[in-house]
């Protein structure tokens, strides 16, 4: 175990150096969009904006990120991944800076919006970027982004619930605490664009042939069963991820500190998963570990609507997230080998506006059942829509003996 552990990290040594420098802005932003979780919406509440409107608030970059994905995708194709990454991500930190330097609701709800226009890119970028410069070992490159992903997030959601409590003693009241700690994590996303400064030119080798046809008129038949199964995981996943703070507060009755040191366990579970997913993709194939994740995420998303202790609703939230990641960080690799060479970044522009729409129906419904104290629904919603995630992964691809052969190139 121990030497498969030290050659998988010996084997990462060996990424390209781009990847790496990649890899450094994955952890900074998303170190950053921890704080943001662990935080925001506790931001907005103090400020006086009602449950609701939080909702609407929440809602405004998803569905941004949803409009905007295909014409990301366009644009990413157009100059080329280094400066779509340098783009998105100091956009991003500037939106992310729009929504907290005041606490007027149309400022926050241009920032909001802003966020979403550019965010997608991430996800669409994503893919065509890790398979340009990952010739072989892809599911290996996605796994460690993703670990990479978890673990800047899970620092920053440990950030975000102990950093309050020591602002306390210093400032007047929680809304200002929340305001200064958001302010200097927006700024370090800015600070996150630097090393893609040091990114080498892919140049795209003819922009003359790009074109919208990939993404409607001639989209591939597997690209819509990837959208329509994303469109129901973006309802689970941001269901329990935008409110799981509030429901730690007001339903577990525990506090945010407490809300941030568990959820930066998450980091445990996930690597785990992630770690020891290609090999159990290898001998079973990717599809049914897949599968098996979404399953028993929508059985620990259930377990979260019961009135737990903070530890018991922690945990379950915990190996629901880790089971997602696991099942996303395959799921993303196997789009990858079943889409055809010239509509990879349309599957990922589909995936992520799909997504998206899910995420913005799930901030609305959110904020709704939120408002009206229906904290237990919340999870039940969740593991409703994980449920039918995975029936349909079964449906469109499960019952297909010969996609399980998609599994060898996962690896080449």
């Amino acid at each position: 175990m121990f030497q498969r552990l030290s050659n998988y990290f010996t084997g990462i040594k060996k990424f390209d150096t781009n990847f790496k420098l990649y890899l450094i802005m994955v952890f900074l932003s998303n170190m950053s969009f921890g704080v943001f979780l662990a935080e925001f919406n506790l931001y907005i509440l103090s400020i006086g904006i009602k449950a609701d409107f939080l909702g609407i608030i929440l809602s405004l970059t998803p569905f941004a990120q949803a409009l905007a994905a295909i014409p990301i995708g366009f644009i990413a194709e157009k100059i080329g991944n280094k400066y779509a990454l340098i783009m998105i991500n100091t956009i991003v930190g500037i939106a992310h800076l729009l929504r907290v330097i005041s606490p007027n609701k149309i400022l926050i709800m241009i920032g909001s919006f802003l966020t979403g226009v550019v965010a997608c890119g991430y996800f669409v970028v994503q893919m065509p970027f890790i398979s340009s410069y990952i010739l072989r070992e892809k599911n290996k490159a996605f796994t460690f982004t993703s670990i990479i992903f978890y673990g800047g997030q899970s620092l920053g959601v440990l950030l975000g619930g102990i950093l309050p409590g020591i602002l306390r003693g210093y400032v007047r009241t929680d809304s200002i605490a929340y305001q200064i700690i958001l302010i200097a994590f927006s700024l370090i996303i800015i600070l996150a664009t630097m090393p893609l400064l040091k990114l080498q030119y892919d140049k795209p080798a003819d922009t003359r042939k790009i074109s919208f046809s990939p993404y409607i008129n001639h989209i591939d038949a597997h690209t819509i069963y990837f959208a329509v199964i994303e469109f129901f995981i973006g309802i689970s996943m941001m269901l329990l991820i935008l409110f799981m703070n509030i429901l730690f507060i007001n339903y577990y009755r525990a506090n945010l500190d407490e809300f941030g040191m568990i959820t930066s366990l998450l980091i445990i579970p996930t690597a785990l998963f992630l770690f020891i997913g290609p090999h159990f993709s290898k001998k079973y194939s990717t599809l049914k570990v897949v599968m098996i994740s979404r399953f028993l995420a929508a059985l620990f998303a259930l377990l979260t609507a019961f009135n737990l202790s903070p530890l018991v609703g922690g945990g379950s939230y915990i190996f629901f997230r880790a089971f997602i990641g696991l099942a996303q960080s395959l799921w993303v690799a196997y789009a990858v080998s079943v889409a055809t060479k010239r509509s990879r970044v349309a599957t990922s522009a589909w995936l992520e506006a799909t997504f998206q729409i899910g995420s913005g129906i799930a901030a609305l419904v959110g904020g709704l059942l939120i408002a009206s104290n229906m904290y237990s629904s919340i999870g039940i919603v969740a593991s409703v829509a994980m449920f039918i995630a995975f029936m349909l992964t079964w449906v469109f691809f499960g019952r297909k003996a010969e996609m399980y052969h998609i599994d060898a190139e996962l690896t080449t």
